[in-house]
């Protein structure tokens, strides 16, 4: 008895060794007590059931007439071709082993047609593997199976996907009724359609989706594609400021000479007209003045912008800094009626390795921005705190008129102004500023609420060589 059983382990063993053939072990009343990994991928079957739940009834009278023989004839190895109640494979050919001390039946199956099924395992498993986000949705509109990405992507559970209607997927984007009307439509004409999305997954990290949706005319089902392209469109944006600022440069640095010649020689007749000009005459000389003077302004301010390089670094406390840039803005709070609020850090240290003066230049800028977008009664608060990877995050935020996203979008760029006497260089010399100290710069606004400029520092360490370093001191040297 000892020797049979160990001859019946020998042949599960075989079973279980021979991945490439789908196996099975079930009793004579056809009751399932093992599959193997590789029946369970053919035919989507668990190691619990019947083996008749997945033959077609044709086969089933064959399949008794077969058990039968194996079980009461000395042959005991039998093969034959059964049909397979499955939507992918049909036609199969089994060879039954039989084992009449434990009454136990050890079935292998050939699968017909094996490099089909080869094919669509090694789709299964490139829709399983793959580092983009995919869905299946039938006809109906209903979705049928994801692949693991879905955390990754959106951070929710399969289950808010399967058996769910697509718009679910809708609903995770900001909705735009008129791109999603023209998308449905190339879906239609087509049987393909793309586009990028926006989706924030948090407040602090902003993902853009590339979605492209598939139609299979012959199985009648659509596959969405999502690939992440997140990097890309930063490293896009970041291109075209740069573009834009280096295109200012140059345009600054060749014209500069051309324009201060002949405003240099306004400038002398305009003093020499008001030694002999009357009343009238000197108030339109005066606006002349002013008028030069805002010139000069705009052109020192593109000049600045084509400079390439930076001026000496130190290391100075963030928060120090800030601290003074409030007071100079003091007087004019009150003035205004604004409150300005200094958040209190938990950071340990504030220190950056900065140019001091452009860092309070590009203060000045987002402070003058927050006044002028703030009624009488306003609020500007500024915070501190460390992030991860040993970064500063400076926020600036106002009670002002906010933006929509398209002056979100444009607030950046070289000339683009809400204000009916801005120049629209202050903010891209605050981005140009930042990212050549190895910062970012992002902006968050809400129309009617208020905007919060975030200003990211590469943190310096506090301790070198076992000396703290004396942050006031810093500073003020």
């Amino acid at each position: 008895m000892k020797c049979k059983k160990e001859k019946v382990m020998k042949h599960i063993s075989f079973l279980l060794n021979d991945a490439s053939k789908p196996g099975v072990v079930f009793d004579l009343e056809g009751t399932l007590l093992y599959v193997n990994n590789t029946f369970h991928e053919e035919f989507g079957v668990e190691g619990t059931g019947n083996i008749k739940q997945f033959i077609v009834e044709s086969s089933t009278d064959i399949w008794d007439e077969i058990i039968s023989c194996v079980h009461e004839s000395e042959q005991k190895i039998v093969d034959m071709n059964i049909r397979i109640d499955q939507d992918r494979i049909q036609a199969v050919k089994v060879r039954l082993m039989y084992f009449d001390d434990v009454h136990q039946i050890i079935a292998l199956f050939d699968v017909l047609h094996h490099k089909d099924n080869l094919a669509e395992r090694t789709y299964i498993h490139a829709f399983r593997n793959s580092d983009s986000f995919m869905a299946i949705v039938d006809l109906e509109g209903t979705i049928h199976d994801v692949n693991e990405m879905h955390t990754e992507f959106f951070n929710v559970p399969k289950d808010y996907f399967v058996g769910k209607d697509a718009s679910v997927i809708i609903k995770l984007f900001q909705e735009d009724t008129d791109s999603l009307i023209a998308y449905k439509k190339d879906i239609d004409i087509y049987g393909y359609a793309e586009e990028t999305k926006r989706y924030e997954r948090s407040v602090e990290d902003v993902r853009y989706y590339h979605i492209s949706t598939f139609f299979d005319s012959e199985t009648k089902t659509y596959l969405i594609r999502m690939d992440d392209r997140t990097e890309k469109m930063i490293l896009e944006e970041r291109l075209a400021r740069s573009g834009s600022l280096s295109t200012v440069g140059e345009l600054a640095a060749s014209i500069a000479h051309e324009i201060r010649n002949p405003m240099t020689t306004l400038k002398g007749f305009v003093q020499l007209l008001k030694l002999s000009a009357n009343d009238d005459a000197l108030k339109y000389l005066a606006v002349i003045d002013d008028e030069i003077a805002r010139m000069e302004s705009i052109l020192s301010e593109m000049l600045i912008l084509s400079k390439p390089g930076l001026d000496k670094k130190t290391v100075f406390s963030l928060e120090l800094l800030v601290a003074d840039m409030v007071q100079v803005m003091y007087p004019k709070a009150l003035l205004e009626n604004i409150t300005i609020e200094q958040k209190e850090t938990d950071a340990q240290s504030t220190l950056i390795n900065a140019n001091a003066n452009k860092i309070k230049q590009v203060l000045l800028n987002i402070f003058k921005n927050a006044f002028e977008a703030m009624s009488s009664g306003g609020t500007l608060t500024t915070s501190i705190e460390l992030k991860e990877a040993e970064q500063l995050v400076l926020r600036i935020s106002d009670t002002g008129k906010g933006m929509n996203a398209n002056q979100i979008n444009r607030v950046f760029m070289p000339f683009f102004t809400c204000k009916p006497e801005g120049t629209g260089l202050g903010l891209p010399f605050v981005l140009k500023t930042i990212e050549e100290h190895g910062g970012s710069v992002l902006v968050e606004s809400e129309v009617d609420k208020g905007t919060t400029f975030i200003v990211t520092f590469p943190l310096v360490i506090a301790h070198i060589s076992g000396l703290v370093l004396d942050e006031k001191k810093l500073l003020s040297s």
